[in-house]
């Protein structure tokens, strides 16, 4: 039984509720059953708190009202559904989370005015300018009295400035105001937990509090972001352009309480998210997109992109483009409209790799490339596509049409899968996801596959993407109800075809690699905008197995396979996945899934064909002692290192990226490199986080001319600045990759030295490790000598934990070889043995092939 306190808090809510119109509205959202079970946990609520005998029915009966709320097209309180989860609701927070989420379906239910109306200015504002515009809700029915009010919280993706409301004068200063002259506010905070607070936990969030006055039915209360009658110069907006930048706004009543609430702590009634917009800026480069594998004199086309310095796409004007191939002109693209133009009926009829390059026709020196298109009469084709990302129906940011669009055709993929958390999933978002798998799908251009993220934490599985290969009649096999990963092989079972669904576990909450369904799961994700994590292959591997590779985004922006790196976690480039089948059609390319006919590439369309003994990548060939590697690889920029991997460890490598002269020339390139491994401290524990590298670099004894980062893309993570003095000042962060400094230096004395101070930092990442905590790494000072790169690269290991982080100086070639084929001869005597190779570039770019096994048990 309730304890009394809690009892009158019940009592009280469900009271109001049924005062305000208990009856059903005329024409009820709700089939008749559903009613009688809504109306039942209402009463049943009022007579005892949820505990652990009744919390599973409880949460079963939110489930389906939810559903058949959002189904009728009303506004859903964003993180009810996480309110089912299995093991949420036997702990007391989940009891109380359904308590408070029938309190807020209660209200809303019986009194569908009670939170009235919000409109807001939706622009469009640039990204990274300083802007001002506003949100004005309209009380409802429901009066807010003293010491209620409204939350003003950020979206924790949304990288714009930081609010504030202390300082009419600074910057992102945040203001109110009331159509009630007696209405009076002043600054507090509340805590709020979810994707509008604290994401691992609440924490404060803006709160102007009602201090003194009514706010009635009618009354106006105005949020003015980025006020500027003080003097501050706006609030600084996000660098990404959204169609649906939310900018979120709770509502508290006061008078209306749920139970387990603290009486200082009021429930928030969510706002509908308003569709603000933000566009990209002016154009700062271009990039171009084809097919990687046509046949002699086939037609293809060339899509080319302005965009500005964040990958949005650039504002207008937009000037022609002059299509180069291996740098002859070949086409020109006039100026048009649109910032995506498409050159069509492109032929090559002779074999080989073109490579695509492009330039402004306005004399503006914007220039930019595009992938290599190798012509072959018979090199497999290849596939580009992003299992893997979100929009705002998670955790993330924009629409779903937005995050298909990209897609299609800012990212030109060959196909998609829009594969949101599950946790957050309503029955009405799985429609529309079903839906634009239909509306999108192009025959022979693009193949859009219904998906969900399983979102299981680390312990009881880890996340996995689910992909059907069609999406008529699919269920999904939510978490809340699944949620082990012995669960969700039972479910996929049981209502589904093995051969039509696709399993992809990742590193982020650690796929269990001691547990994988063969008939399911054929490729695991290895890296993604969450970092690089080959060891998560590995272990997969190493416990038997048998697996391909793919990599994708995870991006929460809507920018499936050309992302805008943001933040502490989401914070490199995203992946791309390629799969090699024969034709362009849905069955070819989810057969080829099927199949581990793929590979994994960090975001760059390196062409990758491997065999072994002529048997293609993910295959299992017979046992042989003689085995032939034969690889062709064309890559985007020239090759650093090729590997072949066996059983886990390097066996074979070349060296493609280091000069093999000796003696300094007059002018010399040094990379400065940066690493981090990213495998767990502990094993079945998420990965290590992004290491943090931040302070200063400084040759001494010879002329630096200039310095680059080769891999800044990340504006919240990264900075680069070479000052006067010929100082370089950095900040970059690797996880399981590497990041380089890049150095020109004349006049190189015998003595010389490149001398780099690193700065105290903490590890960061969105998926921290569950055994060990972030840690904080000490400040050091490395030198390192010129004189020894004649024995090779200069490394100094930083050892913390298990760990020894490294920093290396070499001598690098930026004109090496980016097209290769070579053959590998190995006699092996093992059962089981497996092989793939390893591509690096000079600017950091990684492609993986999937393993071929040799003999053995197949498991599929």
């Amino acid at each position: 039984m309730p304890t009394p306190r809690r009892c009158r808090l019940v009592c009280h809510t469900l009271a109001l509720v049924l005062a305000l119109g208990a009856a059903a509205q005329p024409e009820d959202y709700l089939d008749a059953e559903l009613r009688a079970r809504v109306e039942q946990l209402k009463a049943d609520l009022a007579e005892a708190s949820t505990n652990a005998t009744n919390a599973r029915e409880r949460a079963d009966t939110l489930w389906d009202w939810a559903n058949a709320w959002a189904l009728s097209g009303r506004y859903l309180p964003v993180n009810l559904t996480t309110a089912a989860h299995r093991y949420a609701i036997s702990t007391d927070a989940g009891m109380r989370a359904i308590e408070a989420y029938v309190g807020e379906l209660a209200l809303l239910d019986e009194q569908p005015d009670a939170i009235g109306t919000l409109t807001a200015d939706t622009g469009p504002f640039e990204a990274r300018s300083w802007a001002t515009f506003t949100q004005t809700w309209q009380v409802g029915s429901q009066d807010v009295t003293p010491a209620g009010g409204i939350a003003v919280p950020p979206h924790f993706m949304a990288n714009h400035g930081t609010f504030q409301a202390d300082d009419p004068a600074g910057d992102n200063y945040i203001s109110i105001a009331s159509s009630n002259a007696d209405a009076k506010f002043v600054v507090d905070a509340v805590p709020l937990a979810g994707m509008h607070g604290g994401f691992r936990g609440a924490r404060p969030v803006l709160f102007f509090r009602l201090d003194e006055g009514r706010l009635r039915s009618g009354d106006t209360v105005t949020v003015t972001y980025g006020d500027r009658s003080g003097g501050g110069r706006g609030l600084l907006m996000p660098t990404f352009s959204s169609d649906r930048m939310p900018f979120p706004l709770y509502v508290a009543f006061f008078n209306i309480r749920f139970p387990g609430a603290e009486p200082a702590a009021p429930p928030l009634f969510s706002l509908p998210i308003q569709p603000i917009r933000v566009t990209g800026t002016e154009i700062a480069g271009v990039h171009a997109f084809a097919p990687s594998v046509v046949r002699p004199d086939e037609p293809f086309d060339i899509a080319i992109r302005a965009e500005d310095r964040f990958r949005n796409r650039a504002q207008p004007p937009y000037p022609g483009w002059r299509v180069y191939a291996n740098g002859g002109g070949f086409a020109d693209v006039p100026a048009g409209e649109d910032a995506i133009a498409v050159l069509r009926d492109v032929r090559f009829a002779e074999p080989g790799v073109y490579r695509i390059s492009l330039a402004a026709l306005d004399g503006s020196e914007i220039v930019g490339k595009g992938n290599p298109v190798l012509v072959s009469a018979d090199a497999p084709r290849v596939y580009w596509g992003d299992t893997h990302g979100h929009s705002g129906f998670a955790e993330g940011i924009g629409t779903p049409e937005r995050f298909m669009t990209w897609a299609k055709e800012d990212a030109r993929l060959d196909f998609v899968t829009h594969s949101e958390h599950d946790i957050w999933l309503d029955d009405h978002e799985w429609e529309v996801l079903k839906r634009n798998v239909a509306d999108f799908s192009e025959e022979g251009r693009f193949a859009a596959y219904l998906g969900y993220e399983w979102s299981s934490r680390n312990r009881f599985g880890g996340h996995h993407n689910v992909l059907f290969r069609t999406p008529e009649g699919r269920v999904r096999i939510p978490v809340q109800f699944y949620p082990t990963l012995s669960d969700l092989y039972f479910g996929l079972r049981e209502h589904n075809d093995p051969a039509d669904v696709v399993v992809i576990p990742h590193a982020h909450q650690a796929g269990n690699y001691r547990l994988s369904d063969p008939k399911l799961e054929p490729i695991i994700e290895i890296m993604s905008q969450h970092g690089t994590f080959e060891w998560f292959a590995k272990a997969y591997l190493r416990h038997g197995q048998q697996i391909g590779f793919t990599a994708a985004s995870d991006n929460h922006l809507s920018q499936p396979g050309y992302t805008a790196p943001r933040g502490s976690g989401l914070a490199q480039r995203g992946g791309l996945g390629a799969v090699l089948a024969a034709e362009h059609s849905r069955d070819a390319i989810f057969d080829g899934l099927k199949a581990a006919r793929a590979y994994a590439t960090t975001g760059d369309r390196i062409i990758m064909d491997v065999t072994l003994n002529g048997a293609t990548m993910g295959q299992r060939i017979p046992f042989t002692e003689e085995r032939n590697i034969h690889a062709r690889i064309v890559t985007t920029a020239p090759i650093d290192t090729v590997t072949i991997v066996k059983n886990g460890d390097d066996i074979w490598w070349r060296d493609y990226g280091t000069p093999t002269d000796y003696g300094f020339g007059q002018t010399e390139l040094l990379d400065v490199t940066f690493e981090s491994p990213a495998v767990p401290m502990h094993k079945g524990d998420n990965p290590r986080g992004w290491r943090p590298w931040s302070g200063t670099l400084e040759v001494e004894g010879a002329t630096l001319v200039d310095a680059v980062l080769t891999d800044l893309v990340n504006p919240d993570m990264q900075r680069f600045e070479l000052d006067e003095s010929g100082i370089v000042h950095f900040s970059t962060i690797t996880r399981g990759d590497t990041s380089s400094v890049r150095l020109t230096l004349t006049e190189i004395e015998k003595d010389a030295q490149v001398r780099v101070v690193l700065e105290e930092g903490t590890e960061v990442g969105a998926g921290p490790p569950i055994f060990r905590a972030h840690a904080t790494l000490p400040a050091a000072t490395v030198e390192l000598p010129l004189s020894q790169l004649w024995s090779g690269a200069v490394e100094h290991k930083l050892p913390f934990d298990i760990y020894e982080d490294t920093v290396t100086l070499r001598r690098i070639r930026t004109n090496g070889p980016d097209d290769i084929e070579f053959d590998f001869e190995e006699t092996g005597t093992i059962h089981g043995d497996y092989y793939y190779v390893r591509v690096k570039q000079v600017d950091e770019a990684i492609a993986w092939s999937s393993p071929v096994w040799v003999g053995g048990y197949p498991n599929r």
